[in-house]
């Protein structure tokens, strides 16, 4: 059996150790959200001999972020991309990097990507989730997640929404 002393300090004790869960569990979420128009740099597409219209495509994009009042506003953004599509539709995996001067944020993406046919155009939009990978200078230990949607305003340009958050 328990003296009252041993008793109050395993008491005192599981109140210090629930304090300190609590207060790394509690970590203040910040939304961040944004957009980007992406411009294909180069577009590098493999067909596969399969008759279902199967494409593997590597693509490369630039473009310049928009993030009011975030940490990646006005950074340039690269994407590269890998997309296995059949008709149009499939995954999209790939990497987004944004860069200013010595400061740069990597995320990596990991999505959907749809291509339905209406009145004779095709229309191709896109969905997925993202997390940050890797930071250097005013970026470094910053660790972000979100979603992203986008479609295609031509051919070779496409438009991206972002959303996510990240602790501090």
């Amino acid at each position: 059996m328990l003296t009252k002393l041993a008793q109050s300090f395993l008491v005192l004790t599981a109140l210090a150790v629930a304090g300190l869960i609590s207060t790394k569990a509690s970590a203040k979420e910040v939304k961040d959200s944004g957009s980007v128009e992406i411009t294909y740099v180069k577009r590098f597409g493999q067909p596969i001999p399969d008759q279902n219209g199967h494409i593997l495509a590597f693509n490369q994009g630039e473009g310049t972020s928009k993030n009011k009042g975030g940490l990646v506003d006005g950074f340039s953004v690269r994407v590269r991309e890998i997309d296995d599509l059949r008709q149009g539709t499939g995954t999209q995996e790939g990497y987004v990097i944004y860069s200013k001067g010595s400061d740069q944020r990597v995320d990596r993406i990991d999505g959907i990507v749809t291509t339905i046919l209406k009145e004779g155009q095709s229309k191709t939009t896109f969905k997925g989730k993202w997390v940050t990978i890797h930071g250097m200078g005013a970026l470094e230990g910053v660790k972000e997640k979100g979603t992203y949607v986008g479609y295609f305003t031509t051919d070779d340009k496409f438009h991206v929404d972002w959303e996510g958050s990240r602790s501090q």
